[in-house]
C-alpha cells in the first residue's frame, strides 16, 4: 500500500507505477534537499562546491505561470483525498503538498521535525503522551479558522476509517483537545519519535476541513495548502489553482505560491513519462524505475536529481509474500468476512463472552488459500506455496539480485538484502539468502518429495500498464523457472493491486516500501499480536490456538508474526533517539526479515526529480516560518509554494 510511504510510513509503496501501493499512506524513500544528485559523487560534491545545487535557486522569483507535472498514478476518488481516508502513494503525497499543510515537516537532515501548522510537540517522561502546539492566524481555503477542533477531527476520522484507522489504532489511543490551539495524543505504546512518524512523514499529517471527511461527501477537497482545486479528471489531470489567501510568505515576505497554478498529468508508463518531458509536454516528472532515470543523463535541457546519497535509509524493491496463505486473518479475527462465512471473534469478546472453538478456528483456518492461476481469484479450496518457508528460502536463493540491479534496473541504486542501506546507522549485515539456484532447486525437489506434488506455483501481482513492471515479471518468471517454480501474472491497476494486498487474497506482488527518516515510520506495517492473550494483555482472545501463535497487524501485508520483530521494535521505540538500544533493536528486525523472508529485497528504490530548465527552485522549500529549510524532496514527494518558472 509505502513509505508519505503511507498512514503510514512517512508517506505508504514498488517500482515505479507499481509501488504506488507500496507507498500507501507514509514516504516511503525520502530524500534530503540541498544535495546536489548529479551521475556520481564526485559530481555532487563539485556543484555543492561550486554552490550550484541542482533544483535549487534563491535569487528573485518570477511570479505567476503554469507548472505541468507528470507524475506516475492518480487516486480512486478525490472527493475523500485527504489524510485520515485517502489511500496515498508517492505521486498522492505530491498532490496532498499542493492541497494541504501539514502539521510538521522533516528537516533538512531528515532527524527532527520543524515546524508547520504546528509549533511544538512535548512527551511526557516515558514518550506515551505528546502534547502539541498549534498556529494560530492560519484559515482554510474557504475562509474557515484552523484549530485544535480540525486536530482532533482530523484523527477521529482517521481512526474511524477501514484503512488508515488499521494503521494507526496500533499507536494513537485518543487524541484530546486542551485549549483551542492545544492537542494531547495519547499513546498506546511509548513512542519516542512520534512527531516525525505520525505528524510529520505520514499521510494523517495533513489537515483537511472537517466537512469534507463525512460519509458521502462529493465536494472538492479542502485544505490550507498553497492550491485549490480547479478541476480533477481521475486517472488523467487533475488542475489546481493558486490559493490567493495562503498564510505563508517567504524569507522576503512574497506571498506564497510563486505559480499561478499546477497540472498533475497521471503517466503510469515510465519511458513515456520520460518523452513527455522532452517533448515539452509537461515541464517536471517523478520517476522511480531505474533504466527511465539513466536516460535523464542523456536528456538535453533538463537537470535531474536523485536520492543516491542523501543520508536517509531509501525505500526497497522487493516481492511481498503472503507468507501465511491466509486472507488477512487481522480483518478474520475483527469479523471483516462476515460476508464470506468467517465470523470473527472480535464480537463475542466484545459482550465478555467466550469465543466458540468452532468461530477462533475459522478465523484461523477459514481464510486459507491461494490465488487460482486460471481465473486469478482467490480460491480456499487451493493450498498456498509460499508459506513454506523453505520454499521462500528457494526464491530468494534463485533470484540473482545482482543481475536484475544490472539490467532490470538499469544500474541505478544499490542491490538490496534488507530494510536499510548499508551506510545506515542501523544496518547490520543481516546475512540475507546468497545467490545459490542449485541449491533453490534442491529445496524445490524436497518439497515436491515431501508434500507428494509435480509442480510448484503461485500468482505474482504486477501493475498493468507499466513496461518496468513488465520487465520485473519477466526476470522473476525466468529465474524462477530455472528451480522448478512457475510464476503467472496477475496484471492490475494500482488500487486494486493494493487492495489485493491489503485484503490478503494474493500469493506474492511487486513492492517497494520501508525507506524514509525514521525506522518507526515501519512499525505499522511489521507489527503482530499474540492470539492467544486477552484483549485486557494485548492479545486478541483466541485460545483455542497453540500457546504464543501471533497474528500478524490488519497492516501487516505479507503476515509475517514473529514475537522477536514485535519484541525488538516495542523496545527500539521505546529507546531515546539514536541510542544504543535502538539501533541494535532496529538491526535485528532486519536480520530477522533475512530468515523469515516476508520480502525478495531487489534493489534500494531510487527516486529521481527531473525538470527543464525553465523549471526553477524545484528542491527547495523551508517550514513554517518561511526561512528554515526543510526535507525537499521528500522521498518521492516535492513542495510546490516556492517553485517558479522562467
Amino acid at each position: 500500500m509505502e513509505s508519505q510511504g503511507g498512514w503510514l510510513s512517512g508517506k505508504w509503496g514498488i517500482m515505479a507505477a507499481t509501488l504506488d501501493r507500496r507507498t500507501f499512506l507514509t514516504h516511503s524513500a525520502a530524500t534530503v534537499g540541498g544535495v546536489a544528485m548529479a551521475s556520481t559523487l564526485v559530481d555532487s560534491m563539485v556543484a555543492e562546491a561550486a554552490n550550484q545545487v541542482v533544483g535549487v535557486n534563491l535569487g528573485k522569483p518570477k511570479m505567476g505561470g503554469t507548472l505541468r507535472v507528470g507524475l506516475v498514478s492518480d487516486v480512486p476518488n478525490y472527493h475523500n483525498f485527504n489524510g485520515a481516508q485517502g489511500k496515498m502513494d508517492d505521486s498522492g503525497f505530491c498532490v496532498a503538498n499542493a492541497l494541504y499543510d501539514a502539521l510538521f515537516v522533516a528537516a533538512a537532515n531528515g532527524k527532527t521535525w520543524v515546524p508547520m501548522l504546528a509549533l511544538s510537540a512535548t512527551p511526557n517522561a516515558n514518550y506515551s503522551a505528546w502534547t502539541v502546539k498549534l498556529r494560530q492566524g492560519v484559515t482554510f481555503s474557504n475562509g474557515d479558522p484552523f484549530n485544535a477542533d480540525i486536530v482532533v477531527a482530523n484523527f477521529q476520522a482517521a481512526a474511524a476509517d477501514p484503512t488508515v484507522g488499521t494503521a494507526i489504532r496500533p499507536i494513537i489511543a485518543k487524541v484530546s483537545k486542551v485549549d483551542s490551539y492545544t492537542v494531547l495524543f495519547s499513546l498506546v505504546i511509548p513512542f519516542s519519535t512520534f512527531p516525525i512518524s505520525a505528524l510529520c512523514e505520514q499521510q494523517t499529517c495533513y489537515m483537511a476541513h472537517p466537512s469534507s471527511l463525512v460519509s458521502g461527501y462529493s465536494g472538492n477537497p479542502i485544505g490550507t495548502g498553497p492550491f485549490v482545486v480547479s478541476s480533477w479528471q481521475v486517472g488523467y489531470q487533475s488542475v489546481f489553482k493558486r490559493n490567493k489567501n495562503y498564510w505563508r510568505a517567504d524569507a522576503h515576505g512574497r506571498q506564497l505560491p510563486y505559480l499561478d497554478g499546477i497540472t498533475f498529468h497521471t503517466i503510469p508508463d515510465d519511458p513515456t513519462r520520460n518523452q513527455a518531458l522532452q517533448s515539452g509536454q509537461v515541464d517536471m516528472i517523478l520517476t522511480q524505475d531505474g533504466a527511465s532515470i539513466a536516460a535523464l543523463k542523456s536528456m538535453k535541457g533538463i537537470s535531474y536529481r536523485t536520492d543516491v546519497h542523501d543520508p536517509l535509509d531509501p525505500s526497497v524493491n522487493c516481492l511481498i509474500v503472503n507468507t501465511t496463505g491466509t486472507m488477512n486473518q487481522y480483518f478474520a479475527w475483527a469479523g471483516e468476512f462476515a460476508g464470506a462465512g468467517v465470523p470473527g471473534a472480535l464480537s463475542y469478546l466484545m459482550q465478555g463472552q467466550a469465543v466458540p472453538q468452532q468461530v477462533q478456528l475459522a478465523d484461523w483456518m477459514g481464510t486459507k488459500g491461494a490465488v487460482d492461476p486460471s481465473t486469478l481469484n482467490w480460491n480456499t479450496k487451493l493450498s498456498p506455496v509460499l508459506n513454506d518457508p523453505t520454499i521462500r528460502q528457494a526464491c530468494a536463493m534463485a533470484i540473482n539480485r545482482t543481475t536484475f540491479q544490472k539490467v532490470i534496473y538499469g544500474g541505478v541504486g544499490a542491490v538490496a538484502d534488507g530494510v536499510y542501506r548499508k551506510a545506515s546507522p542501523y544496518y547490520r549485515n543481516p546475512h540475507y539468502p546468497a545467490y545459490n539456484p542449485k541449491k533453490a532447486k534442491t529445496l524445490v525437489d524436497a518439497y515436491k518429495a515431501k508434500n507428494k506434488v509435480s509442480s510448484v506455483g503461485f500468482v505474482l501481482d504486477i501493475v498493468s500498464g507499466s513496461s518496468s513492471e513488465q520487465r520485473l515479471f519477466a526476470y522473476v518468471q525466468q529465474q524462477l523457472g530455472a528451480i522448478g517454480i512457475s510464476v503467472t501474472p496477475r496484471p492490475s491497476n494500482q488500487s486494486q493491486l493494493i487492495q489485493n494486498v491489503i485484503l490478503g487474497e494474493f500469493d506474492c506482488s511487486s513492492w517497494n516500501q520501508f525507506g524514509g527518516v525514521d525506522p518507526s515510520l515501519n512499525y505499522v506495517w511489521f507489527n503482530s499480536q499474540p492470539a492467544t492473550l486477552p484483549l485486557a494483555q494485548g492479545g486478541l482472545g483466541l485460545s483455542a490456538l497453540p500457546a504464543g501463535t501471533y497474528i500478524a497487524g490488519a497492516v501487516n501485508f505479507a503476515h509475517q508474526a514473529d514475537p522477536k520483530v514485535e519484541g525488538a521494535m516495542l523496545r527500539a521505540l521505546a529507546a531515546k533517539p539514536y541510542s544504543a538500544v535502538q539501533k541494535a533493536a532496529w538491526a535485528l528486525v532486519n536480520s530477522r526479515f533475512a530468515q523469515d523472508l516476508p520480502y525478495f529485497f531487489l534493489t534500494t528504490l531510487v527516486t529521481g526529480w527531473a525538470a527543464r530548465t525553465s523549471v526553477q527552485n524545484w528542491a527547495y522549500a523551508t517550514a513554517g516560518d518561511g526561512t528554515t529549510r526543510c526535507l525537499n524532496p521528500d522521498g518521492g514527494s516535492t513542495r510546490w509554494d516556492q517553485i517558479w518558472v522562467k
